[in-house]
């Protein structure tokens, strides 16, 4: 490509910016929470249709991906969810690329605690403020523009380009890049724009969910020594797995993680429930949380080392012991996943971001999990590269939109350069 045709690119890309701008706004604008996200993709499938792109809303098969080894178990159905996969065919004989991202985004509670309505999409300064802002509709609009502004100059890929709007990635994924996978979607290689603070993710942890469930005595409250309280029995198991957290992150290493986080892995308690009425001593409790692995531990070690936990927390108490915890996995469970940081994908997008940056881009590690992962399975190289925000999953989630600009410019010069023009 020539130093004429990149000039033209990144200015096109600026002028066409308050476009992108408008689409991101109403993207955010359309709640889409996860089991929800059909309006949006109906919003996206025509922003995609109007580029002039073939257009399929793809709706899963459960019993189909259930098959697979990558599949992760939810509780939804697909009923009017389905995925937008858009397709240019290309002009020739370069190569394909799949542009990925994911429409569902989590409950923006608790919503009085926002200073900007999370449903507005308001700009104020440099960002753009919204639930699912940075994670990840910029991205989704990114990919869309990306490709508008080589149509713009008359610049047509030689290789074909997939441009994919996914479901349900908050939940592990499965209805979404897996089941377009196993659709028949396949490329030379994925760039999905998660907000990657505009490095490269290369790697992830394995991530697994696991659930522990105590069991008490009811009584009435006015008589609670003759009960036994669930909740005070779930607090020492409490108290031993934050000191798990704390010593594992100081015993293993995941140096490509740690650059981005500070930290190799993290074991996080996301969820506890217990008892039904105040005046009830609680019959029982729950707590759920989320485990991270680092390349070396199994799923069969992980397993081991909660048990451990669990079982040396509770050592002595005679309740727990003819009434021992249940331990529970679910949801989320997949391997740690790393992209080889010399595939032909990874240098090339390194090298296409010298030219917007002035050096290459830096590859790190992210610390959740990523559609990437699902790449490999099918024998596409796969990334992850997208915008700076904050506050994804919080209160006033933002992206940053000179970010925004400078992730578009990366994506029209790499399908460019990938894909041949």
């Amino acid at each position: 490509m020539s130093e004429e045709s990149k000039k033209r690119i990144l200015e096109r890309v600026e002028e066409s910016f308050t476009e992108e701008t408008d689409l991101l706004t109403r993207l955010v604008r359309t709640k889409s929470i996860i089991g929800r996200e059909q309006e949006a993709q109906k919003l996206y499938a025509e922003s995609c249709h109007n580029l002039g792109l073939s257009v399929e809303m793809f709706t899963p098969d459960k019993n189909t991906i259930k098959a697979h080894p990558a599949y992760t178990p939810i509780d939804l159905d697909y009923i009017d969810r389905a995925n937008v996969i858009a397709e240019y065919k290309g002009s020739g004989s370069g190569r394909s690329l799949i542009l990925g991202g994911h429409i569902d985004v989590v409950s923006p509670e608790p919503t009085h605690q926002w200073t900007h309505d999370p449903w507005s999409g308001e700009v104020v300064g440099d960002r753009l403020y919204g639930r699912g802002a940075a994670d990840m509709k910029a991205g989704l609009a990114a990919n869309i523009y990306a490709l508008e502004t080589l149509f713009d100059l008359g610049l047509r890929p030689r290789g074909r380009v997939i441009i994919e709007s996914t479901i349900e990635e908050e939940l592990g994924g499965s209805g979404g890049v897996l089941a377009c996978f196993m659709h028949g979607v396949t490329a030379d290689g994925m760039l999905i724009s998660e907000p990657s603070k505009e490095k490269i993710y290369v790697t992830h942890p394995g991530i697994r969910y696991f659930r522990v469930t105590v069991q008490g005595k009811t009584a009435h409250a006015a008589y609670s020594h003759t009960g036994i309280n669930a909740i005070a029995k779930m607090a020492p198991i409490i108290k031993a797995i934050e000191a798990l957290d704390i010593e594992r992150a100081e015993r293993l290493r995941y140096p490509l993680v740690e650059k981005q986080t500070g930290r190799p892995c993290n074991l996080s308690m996301g969820k506890m429930q217990a008892g039904d009425w105040v005046s009830t001593v609680a019959g029982w409790a729950t707590l759920e949380c989320r485990i991270g692995f680092v390349p070396g531990e199994t799923r069969q070690g992980v397993e081991d080392e909660i048990k451990k936990t669990i079982r040396e927390a509770t050592n002595g108490d005679q309740w727990l012991k003819e009434y021992p915890p249940k331990l529970d996995w679910f949801g989320w469970d997949t391997d740690p996943w790393m992209e080889p940081t010399d595939s032909t994908l990874v240098k090339k997008l390194q090298v296409t971001g010298s030219k917007v940056y002035g050096a290459p881009l830096e590859l790190t590690g992210a610390s959740g999990g990523l559609d990437a992962r699902f790449g490999h399975y099918f024998g596409v190289p796969s990334l992850s590269y997208g915008p700076t925000g904050a506050n994804y999953h919080g209160v006033d989630e933002y992206v940053d939109l000179p970010s925004l600009m400078r992730v578009t410019k990366t994506l029209a010069l790499f399908i460019a350069d990938w894909c041949g023009v």
